[in-house]
């Protein structure tokens, strides 16, 4: 019995370690080129938003990199500061990585509905209320 509870700790590790959104998101961003990533942002930004235009565009599955593919992504949403990329999502809270476009030297703050902590220079953690 003691040799089934054992296995079974170890099977569930795993689970327990990918639980935790940051960490999770920080892993995917480890795979990723992260001046790549600037760089596809600023092609997006320049591609899909216009001066006088919108301030949010949520950026459709076709258009998304390849880059950012390998992100597993569950949506992409391109504002004037960046690109903020929803990685976890749970009950009234979303998780992810917000790009600031390479060029771009932009110090995001934290507001009441979305708190960032930054990873490395244009790569930002966030945590959303929805």
């Amino acid at each position: 019995m003691l040799s089934f509870r054992l296995l079974l700790l170890l099977a569930l590790l795993p689970l327990a370690a990918c639980s935790d959104p940051r960490s999770d998101s920080l892993s995917r961003l480890r795979r990723a080129d992260a001046a790549g990533l600037r760089a596809e942002v600023a092609q997006l930004t320049a591609k899909l938003l216009r001066p006088a235009g919108p301030e949010l565009v949520p950026v459709q599955p076709e258009l998304w990199p390849a880059a950012f593919l390998k992100l597993r992504p569950l949506r992409m949403n391109l504002y004037r500061d960046g690109l903020a990329i929803s990685l976890v999502a749970a009950p009234g809270l979303e998780y992810g990585l917000h790009i600031v476009p390479a060029g771009a030297s932009e110090i995001l703050k934290s507001t009441e509905r979305t708190q960032y902590e930054k990873v490395q220079d244009g790569i930002y953690y966030f945590t959303q209320k929805r």
